[in-house]
């Protein structure tokens, strides 16, 4: 058991590194990748977070508030040239979090919810596996794969929904979509990296251009 412990932060802290290494590409905005490599273990590790269940059902409305706030609290990160290095490291950090919580919520012991105690060996036995399969096939970013058709969250858009709700509903989504297809570890990392990225990017694409006219959509 001490030696799965070991290995099976290597898969969040492998989505980390490369949706880290995308933003930096695509905004030229540097987030501090220790503080998001380490956000992305901590709901493993700190105790707060046990009670924060890593299953859709029960964290799904936790996580979409925590992307909302974070959207709404980035603008200050990178609007009017306050870029302190307090702010960049506190989205960071919260990035991580919220990505290993996406990562979950497409995984398969989460996904199908393999709690009980036979099934319990079963997900730790998955997630074991899983990391060996990520450290020997996909610690590159070519070994991914784009999977997610359901379309991207315009934070601009007009809508009667809250963002908050949108966001919600965009997970849902996403993991109906997961669920129809075809199972496997490759499958998994995929929508991983690819959940992760699309909500990484809409934090920070919203800090860059969000206009104080839509403060409303964040109430």
């Amino acid at each position: 058991m001490r030696k799965c412990l070991k290995i099976l932060p290597d898969t969040h802290k492998i989505v980390a590194k490369i949706v880290h290494d995308r933003i930096k590409d695509k905004y030229n905005v540097n987030l501090n990748l220790e503080k998001m490599l380490w956000g992305s273990v901590a709901p493993d590790v700190l105790p707060y977070y046990k009670l924060k269940r890593h299953y859709f059902d029960e964290s799904g409305d936790y996580i979409a508030k925590e992307i909302t706030k974070l959207i709404f609290f980035s603008r200050f990160s990178y609007s009017e040239g306050n870029e302190s290095n307090l702010l960049i490291n506190y989205v960071s950090k919260r990035l991580g979090i919220i990505s290993h919580y996406l990562c979950d919520f497409v995984c398969y012991p989460h996904a199908y919810r393999m709690t009980f105690v036979e099934n319990l060996r079963k997900h730790v036995k998955y997630e074991q596996d899983l990391a060996l399969y990520a450290r020997e096939n996909k610690y590159l970013e070519e070994n991914f794969s784009s999977v997610i058709s359901v379309s991207d969250i315009n934070f601009l858009e007009d809508s009667e929904l809250k963002l908050e709700e949108r966001v919600k509903k965009y997970l849902i989504d996403v993991i109906d979509q997961y669920k129809e297809s075809d199972h496997s570890f490759d499958n998994d990392l995929n929508f991983a990296l690819n959940l992760c990225t699309n909500i990484s990017t809409l934090v920070i694409e919203s800090s860059l251009q969000f206009q104080g006219d839509y403060d409303i959509q964040f109430i």
